[in-house]
């Protein structure tokens, strides 16, 4: 019996993994994607917003850089979905028997979060789902194993696990918070093992890469991330806590939150007890999921969150749930549930083909009417199409404009923001090896303060281009009056789908530049 569950859980890996290669395969790059592909062309110890893993996944995954596109660029997401779907089966398993790994499964990948967003685009939660899981297994050995040197091994696993989250996205602390406040309460037996304390500095030290680059910056990337979470916001936003909220739900699949809500209704009427499931991994596992869903949500109450954030905390839940219904199953219920479980899979598909529509054939703007000057203006659609149109338009323009003697080769591109620098440099820059420069505040070029540093600067007197999109579109006059001497609209580009204006593009020369421009101290762009 056994052997078909291991069966049904191969199939589900492997079918989930080819839809995902299919879709990588034909929807060109998010703007927090192209973005992240900077961490691998300038790897380094951390990075303005987030820890360094995530630059070395696309980098391994794309062949050192050699071999770059969205497909290959979305490998490493799609290869760890397919081992975290099998990771979260077997702690499952572990819990009960293989039927619970299962089902557990299934739930991982009927989570938009975990199966598109972090399944399937490349994004740092990427790589910390898998060490996030891999530390919530080996806490529950460690929690319910009787062999000692079996628990021991796995808090100093835990402590690699945690140090790797956290050197792929800090929130994976949450973890250490998880399970020292599991253990105060219910286990203080294993504050006497030495092994915890060898986990403990095993997290400090993967994160000492964190510290010393923050340190040598003035810790940039803290006082970046406390702006985003501070409570200094007049009154209580009821707007960001409605979208961090709805966004949640969505994220994590409406059905599967309602599920976690049966589940957690049960739990409290039968004292957190599931029939062959101990109490205290119940608890434990709500330690790893409730603080990090609670801390996000409260924070919307005065800051924007993204529903993102609190991610990885349904991952435990999605463990309970699955042991919930593995003992509710029997010959009454089980093709119920069978079918409860394939609706919640056929909802995840179901979302993915409907935007892959949207994004390549919707004809005109998504839920969006605005003025011809700002054409596009809120259609998130347009994050993930037109870049290679783009591409091959700009590149004839340039090749004309250098035939005829109004631009050189060797002219750059001047950004101003880190989106959508991003797609820029991807799209445009890296392609046609053309220079690309950020001017402006640290907190708006954000990692690109620091690939200004290995590109030789504008210099004096140089011309450059400056791009500019109808749905973003800000007054290029107004950016670069002070460093150049003349702003320039030199044409204007248009993007279509299915034959509709969806997007203008301008593009600028900036002619004479007053003084150089680049090649500065990231601290510097913070004045």
């Amino acid at each position: 019996m056994s052997s078909e569950y291991k069966i049904k859980l191969r199939w589900l890996i492997i079918i989930s993994t080819l839809i995902r290669c299919i879709f990588a395969f034909n929807i060109e790059l998010g703007n927090d994607e192209v973005y992240y592909f900077t961490y691998a062309v300038q790897l380094d110890w951390n990075h303005f917003d987030h820890p360094p893993l995530i630059g070395l996944l696309i980098r391994f995954f794309t062949l050192n850089l050699n071999w770059i596109n969205e497909f290959s660029m979305r490998l490493g997401a799609i290869f760890l979905a397919a081992i975290n779907t099998w990771l979260i089966a077997k702690i499952a398993g572990y819990l009960l028997n293989e039927r619970t790994g299962l089902i557990a499964a299934i739930l991982y990948t009927a989570s938009l979060y975990s199966s598109i967003i972090s399944g399937l685009f490349i994004l740092p939660d990427s790589i910390a789902n898998t060490f996030w899981l891999a530390a919530l297994g080996s806490m529950i050995v460690v929690v319910k194993s009787e062999d000692r040197i079996l628990k021991d091994n796995h808090l100093i696993l835990l402590g690699l696990w945690v140090g790797l989250g956290c050197l792929s996205k800090v929130h994976s602390i949450f973890l250490w918070l998880g399970f020292l406040s599991y253990i105060l309460i219910f286990q203080r037996e294993i504050l006497k093992n030495k092994e915890l304390y060898l986990g403990l500095i095993l997290t400090a030290v993967c994160f000492l890469p964190i510290l010393f680059w923050n340190e040598e910056y003035d810790y940039i990337t803290w006082k970046f991330h406390s702006q985003r979470v501070s409570f200094l916001e007049s009154g209580i936003r009821w707007d960001f806590f409605a979208q961090t909220s709805f966004g949640q739900i969505f994220y994590n699949n409406p059905f599967l939150i309602y599920l976690y809500i049966i589940v957690f209704i049960s739990l409290v009427k039968n004292r957190f007890k599931i029939f062959d499931v101990p109490t205290k991994i119940i608890w434990l596992l709500l330690f790893c999921s409730l603080p990090i869903i609670l801390v996000t949500s409260s924070l919307s109450f005065f800051r924007q969150t993204l529903p993102h954030w609190s991610g990885a905390g349904f991952f435990a839940m999605m463990l309970i749930a699955a042991c919930w219904i593995d003992r509710k199953l029997d010959n009454d219920n089980i093709i119920r549930i069978r079918r409860l479980l394939n609706f919640q899979l056929s909802f995840v598909l179901l979302i993915m083909v409907l935007a892959f529509a949207t994004i390549k054939w919707y004809p005109g703007n998504l839920f969006v009417k605005a003025n011809i000057n700002e054409i596009g203006k809120g259609d998130v659609t347009l994050d993930m199409t037109g870049w290679k149109d783009l591409e091959k338009q700009f590149s004839q323009l340039r090749n004309i404009d250098i035939k005829n003697g109004k631009m050189k080769e060797s002219d750059a591109l001047i950004i101003n923001n880190w989106y959508p620098a991003g797609h820029f440099y991807f799209y445009l820059s890296r392609p046609l090896q053309m220079r690309m420069i950020a001017v402006g505040r640290l907190n708006d070029i954000h990692k690109f303060a620091w690939m200004n540093l290995a590109i030789p600067e504008i210099k004096p007197k140089e011309n450059v281009y400056f791009i500019v999109a109808s749905n973003m579109f800000q007054d290029p006059s107004l950016l670069f009056s002070d460093l150049f001497e003349e702003v320039k609209l030199h044409k204007t580009l248009e993007q279509k789908r299915s034959n509709k204006l969806v997007r203008k593009w301008y593009i600028y020369h900036l002619y004479n530049a007053k003084s150089a421009i680049g090649n500065k101290h990231p601290l510097l762009y913070m004045e």
